[in-house]
């Protein structure tokens, strides 16, 4: 989700891990270590869109 007063989606991701997903399970799985292009995604998507340059 974007943040704001009218939040929306701000990007669709698909995830390649079924539901309930299991952390310990991902972790043992080969792809999770394939795919640090999606955390990556992730966290640009969080930094260079809603970070802020405002903090004292």
């Amino acid at each position: 989700m974007a943040n704001g007063p009218h939040p929306n989606i701000g990007e669709i991701m698909t995830i390649p891990f079924a539901r309930p997903r299991v952390r310990d399970r991902i972790m043992e799985d080969p792809i999770y270590y394939q795919l640090y292009q999606l955390r990556n995604s992730a966290l640009d998507f969080l930094y260079n869109r809603f970070a802020h340059d405002d903090v004292a």
